[in-house]
């Protein structure tokens, strides 16, 4: 069973470096807010999630 944790990154001046930084911990966005709920308000805040349990292979058939 895959297993994700969820976090709401809320925009500032550092947005890009948290963005960068994040990703390179296996976070992905999915999903943004915005201030007023219309399409083209800047962001609020940005919906990240990454996989806590890597799902499991299902072991292979040997070969032979």
């Amino acid at each position: 069973m895959r297993r994700y944790e969820y976090k709401v990154l809320h925009t500032g001046k550092q947005l890009e470096e948290d963005l960068n930084r994040l990703g390179a911990q296996g976070w992905r966005v999915v999903g943004v807010t915005t201030k007023k709920q219309a399409l083209i308000a800047p962001p609020a805040a940005i919906i990240l999630m990454r996989e806590v349990e890597p799902a499991r292979m299902a072991p292979t058939a040997a070969l032979g």
